[in-house]
């Protein structure tokens, strides 16, 4: 073969070997280039039809509007020094002021049943959500944030790129800027696994919506720096978990939400007949004065804050124990509890509500079942006025008495189990935990009574009793006051005694 023949195959065999490699890399490419595409396509995927409508509420002049005053509760002062009533042993016998009495007789009370909790509560394990992509882009692009809430690991996996920080100067364009932002990167998983850890652990609105804000101050630190992106994150993943969340600015950004129970002590500002309150979760609250605020909202974020059921929060790793012990007739009985003490702490980031959700909240199921075992044989086969008043003593004398300003320098209505847990407890702690007691062991009625800068509460005998009572929706309601020391039904504290309170039902 000529030299000439050998010179042209082999350069013919180069030729061809420079095309495979070039086909092949050409494939390689296309391939890649498939990818980027269809990722750059879902990423565009996430910013839909509501979103490009919220942003252009947001790049529209934001109105200036009036932060109030928080509102105030009683502004009556309560009483720094309870009386000590003298001993009294009423003896159930007709009443001569009452009509009929002769055929009056006490109810006695029907045999208690208390329902064990079936469930066994556990630890919740978050575990992130599995992704299809394969697995050397997953080790790329995937995190991971691990938090504690309130005793509870939390684990959520998210795109590096959901992570973005705000540095620009706060104003409406730079806020729709950052919305369309997050918006454009993958967030469906992170509110997915938010949600799914909101259900397990049997949270109501106001906890999940922590949880969402603990995530994002988690992802984004804590420090005054990073406010900013923590709220406007926070804001970014409520709304798109259903909150009807909203931002408001002046040198710093607030997050507000409306609720469904008025709050008090705490700043708010009203839009379109809406009250939405500076609800600050972990941040700093927003003063009376003035904030812009966008109008319209995001069609995902249409949901108000909901703080009912509070108790159904699972938090039981960290247990505390309390000894509590009261006299009556002469008899000591000695109650000993455990407690959450978990939820407690989770009870501390709660606002200030209406008086009537501490009377309805009620206890947490272990706790509810312990206390109640334990009080049941004190009070069942009494009639239902001698049930009462051993019930009267528990809470009376068990507890130590101090004003919410004297414990924690401010109005601090407590739920049932937080009376349980502080040292010290005031009237209204005391009238909920009476009145959760009374309704749960002896199924009797009970309504708040509501004296100027006293709550006691009024329960509904079988039949008429004695002593100070009340009508109210066509039924009668007999004084008995949690506070008033070693008082028995019927008797109204002596400040109070002659005064009209208002009766209100839960």
């Amino acid at each position: 073969m000529s030299n000439s023949l050998l010179s042209n195959l082999l350069i013919s065999t180069i030729a061809c070997s420079a095309s495979l490699i070039s086909l092949n890399s050409q494939a390689a490419d296309s391939e890649y280039e498939q990818w980027l595409k269809q990722t750059n396509t879902e990423f565009k995927n996430y910013l839909d039809e509501n979103d490009k409508a919220f942003i252009g509420f947001l790049n529209k002049k934001w109105e200036e509007v009036d932060v109030e005053k928080p509102v105030k509760r009683d502004p009556a002062p309560k009483p720094l020094d309870i009386p000590i009533a003298k001993p009294v042993v009423i003896i159930d016998k007709p009443d001569s002021k009452i009509p009929n009495a002769d055929s009056i007789k006490q109810e006695t009370v029907a045999p208690i049943v208390i329902v064990k909790p079936t469930t066994l509560k556990k630890p919740v394990v978050v575990i992130p959500i599995k992704d299809n992509k394969p697995s050397v882009k997953k080790d790329l692009n995937l995190r991971t944030v691990a938090f504690d809430f309130f005793g509870e690991t939390i684990s959520v996996e998210y795109h590096k790129k959901f992570k973005q920080n705000f540095r620009s100067k706060i104003n409406n364009k730079s806020i729709a800027s950052y919305w369309k932002q997050l918006a454009t990167q993958p967030h469906k998983k992170i509110i997915t696994q938010l949600s799914e850890a909101s259900k397990n652990l049997q949270l109501n609105d106001w906890g999940t919506a922590l949880l969402f804000d603990q995530f994002a101050r988690e992802l984004q630190g804590s420090n005054q720096r990073n406010q900013s992106s923590r709220q406007l994150t926070s804001w970014f993943l409520l709304v798109k978990a259903g909150f009807n969340a909203r931002i408001a600015y002046n040198d710093q950004v607030f997050l507000l939400m409306p609720s469904k129970q008025q709050l008090f002590s705490t700043t708010y500002f009203t839009l379109d007949n809406q009250r939405y309150y500076s609800v600050s979760l972990n941040e700093k609250v927003m003063k009376p004065g003035k904030v812009f605020t966008y109008s319209g909202k995001h069609l995902d974020g249409q949901r108000n804050l909901d703080f009912s059921e509070p108790n159904k929060f699972i938090a039981n790793k960290h247990q505390a124990k309390r000894d509590l012990s009261f006299s009556y007739n002469g008899k000591k009985f000695d109650i000993n509890i455990s407690y959450p003490k978990d939820m407690v702490n989770y009870f501390k980031t709660f606002p200030q509500l209406d008086l009537k959700n501490y009377f309805s909240a009620g206890m947490p199921q272990e706790t509810a079942y312990s206390l109640l075992t334990q009080l049941k044989p004190i009070v069942e086969g009494q009639t239902e006025t001698e049930a009462v008043n051993r019930l009267l003593r528990f809470v009376q004398t068990a507890f130590k008495y101090k004003t919410d300003d004297d414990q924690f320098r401010q109005e601090n209505y407590l739920f049932p189990l937080e009376t349980l847990h502080y040292p010290y407890s005031d009237c209204e702690d005391r009238a909920a935990l009476f009145a959760w007691l009374t309704e749960s062991l002896l199924k009797l009625d009970v309504v708040i009574l509501d004296f100027p800068g006293h709550i006691a509460t009024a329960v509904e005998f079988s039949k008429p009793s004695q002593g100070d009572s009340w009508k109210f929706n066509g039924k009668r309601y007999t004084v008995a006051d949690p506070t008033y020391v070693n008082a028995n039904a019927g008797m109204t504290m002596p400040q109070y005694k002659g005064k009209a309170p208002k009766l209100l039902a839960f």
